[in-house]
């Protein structure tokens, strides 16, 4: 059902175009991919590398029948910057918490946003990292909460501390992706100011 609403957003910001045909595949892919992070709490490269080839390679026919040459160029520029800021991210953070497989998810991502302009690549970004920030407090309060009740009802309380319920590993490539999602469907309905 989510991604029947996302392709129907999709459908309104890209329009009934050549290119439509590449993000519904990239829609699918990323949700393929969303769910096996969740999953395995990996980005299965196999489907990640070999679908981000075959799918900006169709989205640059698209744009050669739509005539959004510019609009390819920028895509790409799009997803090297996306991928340079995640390797710095990486590098920052020594890969913990923050894995490679994101690091390669970022491309596609980049690309998809940065086609329809710079503007969709930043909130793609501010997004995602909101979304990343609630999901991640989430876990944490809830981790505080079901201390608490076991220790309000005379049970012991779980194993482990406060300490280590902030240490859970949470998959981020599902926030990326939604992040990006909204972004390219938010764009159409014209609730962002979204500069070109």
């Amino acid at each position: 059902m989510v991604a029947v609403v996302f392709a129907m957003a999709f459908a309104n910001t890209i329009g009934l175009v050549w290119a439509l045909i590449p993000y519904l595949g990239f829609l699918t892919l990323t949700l393929a991919l969303g769910v096996t992070d969740v999953d395995a709490l990996r980005i299965v490269d196999r489907l990640n590398l070999r679908g981000t080839v075959l799918l900006v390679g169709v989205l640059g026919l698209a744009a050669l029948a739509d005539g959004a040459g510019s609009a390819f160029l920028r895509g790409v520029l799009g997803g090297a910057a996306y991928f340079a800021g995640t390797n710095l991210v990486f590098l920052m953070v020594r890969g913990r918490g923050f894995g490679y497989g994101d690091v390669k998810l970022s491309v596609q991502l980049g690309v998809f946003t940065a086609y329809i302009s710079w503007g969709t690549l930043g909130w793609s970004v501010f997004l995602t990292a909101m979304i990343g920030g609630v999901v991640s407090i989430a876990v944490v309060l809830a981790g505080a909460v079901t201390r608490l009740r076991g220790k309000g009802s005379g049970t012991e309380p779980p194993d482990g501390s406060f300490r280590d319920s902030m240490k859970v590993e949470l998959p981020y490539g599902p926030s990326m992706i939604l992040g990006s999602w909204i972004a390219i469907a938010v764009v159409g309905l014209g609730a962002f100011p979204i500069p070109t």
